[in-house]
Formats: structure tokens, sequence, C-alpha cells
């Protein structure tokens, strides 16, 4: 096992359950925001360690095999029905996981290169970003936004109440999530904000400027996960010492690829990803 982990992720892991334009539902399929970011950055040559709570029934030898996956078990893995209508997503919710505390933080694993946090159920308190000192901290904060009732329906909160002493370096969040919410309220929160929107690209805001980042082609399969496989490949960018735009193109690459493919299988490499770009620029 790893003793320190370049990038940690913390969230979730969970199953998803897929209707698309009213089609039958699929197998369950494993995902998770953690689960997502660490593929990509495992796949990008980073030794990587996940944080999170789930059931026995989660495949991790065989889906996170060489990423170290530390946690408690909980009785149920978190499970979503995701009922697609082209780039719309309504999300019920099936089953959830237990809370991630900061007790069970394995010890050497404070100092990230890269801590990315992506709750999916409220599973950690909003003051985590306390609880490390990484050279780079992402959020995707859509499991602090949802709400549910009996029924399970979600919905988006309208504010996000950040409980923290210092910022978050990028936080990224979907353009649906965005209609509720507003970027003068996350910019006391980071220091770039990134709004990833579908097949519209992405917009990144920093230091008081927009950049525009373009979609790239691809023949989407699955959009579960695409907006995490985003935020892993930009702040892996960052963190490699690209500048805004580059690292938005790497994600935009990378989230194209993803798509492609069901599940966590479309997980990119950064050999992958160049070569997206590459042949864009032919």
């Amino acid at each position: 096992m790893l003793k320190h982990p370049k990038f940690l992720a913390i969230g979730h892991l969970s199953f998803d359950v897929n209707i698309v334009d009213g089609g039958s539902p699929s197998d369950r399929i494993p995902g998770g925001a953690s689960a997502y970011a660490t593929l990509v950055a495992k796949k990008h040559g980073i030794s990587s360690g996940i944080l999170t709570s789930m059931g026995d029934d989660y495949p991790v030898e065989e889906i996170l095999s060489g990423i170290d996956v530390r946690g408690i078990k909980s009785e149920h893995t978190s499970s979503f029905a995701n009922y697609y209508d082209g780039d719309n997503r309504n999300q019920v919710l099936i089953a959830s996981g237990s809370k991630i505390f900061e007790s069970e933080i394995p010890v050497g694993w404070t100092q990230p290169n890269i801590l990315y946090v992506g709750p999916l159920l409220h599973e950690v308190p909003t003051d985590i970003v306390n609880w490390f000192k990484p050279e780079l901290s992402c959020l995707v904060p859509s499991g602090w936004l949802r709400r549910w009732g009996p029924d399970g329906v979600i919905t988006h909160a309208r504010d996000l109440v950040l409980s923290q002493r210092k910022k978050w370096d990028v936080i990224v969040v979907s353009e649906a999530e965005i209609a509720n919410l507003s970027i003068e309220q996350l910019r006391l929160f980071s220091e770039i904000i990134c709004v990833t929107r579908g097949q519209l690209g992405a917009r990144i805001w920093k230091g008081g400027d927009w950049v525009d980042i373009p979609a790239i082609k691809s023949a989407p399969v699955d959009l579960t996960g695409a907006g995490d496989v985003w935020a892993s490949a930009f702040v892996i960018a960052l963190n490699d010492g690209r500048n805004i735009e580059d690292a938005g193109m790497h994600a935009s690459a990378a989230s194209a690829i993803g798509i492609e493919s069901i599940g966590l299988l479309g997980c990119p490499s950064r050999t992958e990803i160049e070569n997206r770009l590459s042949d864009i620029h032919l």
C-alpha cells in the first residue's frame, strides 16, 4: 500500500444505473467521483489513493487495481438511477453509504500533491480542506448541493455553504448546478472556478476574467463521470505547470475520450489525451 499518494481523492464509491432516452435500465455500473478521478491520475502515472466508504459489493480489486483504497465499510454502497435526455440528467437515490471521518485518514496522507474532494451525498464535512496541506486542492461539490426526500428524487440547493479557513485552489461545477448558484458566492471559496457545459465545452474564471474552452467532438456512449474526468485531468495539467487554456484543453480531450466508453473504462491516459489533441490540430 502507498504511504504517500500524490493524488488523493475523497468521497463515496458508487454504482450507477443508467436509463437513456426512456430505454431499459443498465446493469449496475461501478463509479463514484473518487474512482473516476484516481483512475485518470493513475493513467497519468501518478500514485493515487482513495479515502471512501462503500459496501462489500463494490469490486475494488477488479476496478481499482493499483490504487490504494482506504476507509470504512458501509452497509450499502451509494447507488443512483440516472435518467438521461441528451445532456440533461435527472437522478434518483437508491442507496447511501456511510459518513467519512477525519480519524480515517491514514498516517502520511495529509500532504498529497493533489487533493480531490468529490462528495456524492454529504459524506464529508464542508471544512474538509482544513484537514490537509496539499500543493493543489480541487473541489467538485455536487454531493453538497444534492437534496432528496423519501422518494429519492434529487434536486439541487441554491446555496453552497462552506465552513473553511482557507480557499480551494479549484472548484468545478456543472452548468446545471451553477444555474442555482451565483458565481460571486463561489469566488469566496476558490481562486479558479470551472463551469462544465457538456457539448458547449467549459468556462473558467480566474482573476476576474473568463476563458472559454471548446468541447472536443466525440461519440458519446455514457455521460456519467464526464465532469469528474474533466476536473481531474484539469488539475493534473495545472499541477504539471500548464496555463489555464492548455489545462482546459487537456481536460476537454479527457472528457471527450471518457464518454466514449461505459463507466470507468473510459478514463484516459496522458498519451490518449495528447493523441486526441494532436488529431484536432492536424
